[in-house]
């Protein structure tokens, strides 16, 4: 399964349902192998949240992905956004950030991989 956690609840079936479309229900399961810089860059988003670092978070993941278009990090894309999916409205705003953002996240990213989810 890799170094890091995986979240598995209804915000998460959420979030990768926005991605994937129709071929969300084709996969069977996430258990993604990532590569170690992959998984360095899960971690660190997560901490950048943790910390209520959120818009450095996004940052760090975008700014990855303009260099790195591989499909897993669509998946490490889905698995911020689903990170924020579980926090309350407070806590967003409190980290200056908000629901809004987060739709606007998930639809670039789907934007960005939408040919290679046709491909899965």
């Amino acid at each position: 399964m890799g170094l890091v956690d995986r979240i598995r609840n209804e915000n998460r079936e959420r979030v990768f349902k926005e991605l994937l479309g129709k071929k969300y229900s084709e996969l069977k399961n996430f258990d993604i192998l990532y590569n170690t810089m992959e998984e360095f860059l899960l971690i660190d988003i997560k901490r950048l949240v943790i910390e209520g670092n959120i818009n450095k978070a996004e940052d760090t993941l975008f700014s990855y992905i303009e260099k790195n278009k591989d499909i897993n990090v669509m998946f490490i894309a889905g698995e911020f956004y689903t990170m924020l999916m579980d926090m309350s409205d407070e806590e967003l705003k409190r980290n200056d950030f908000s629901r809004e953002e987060i739709n606007a996240g998930l639809e670039e990213i789907r934007k960005i991989f939408n040919a290679k989810i046709l491909t899965l």
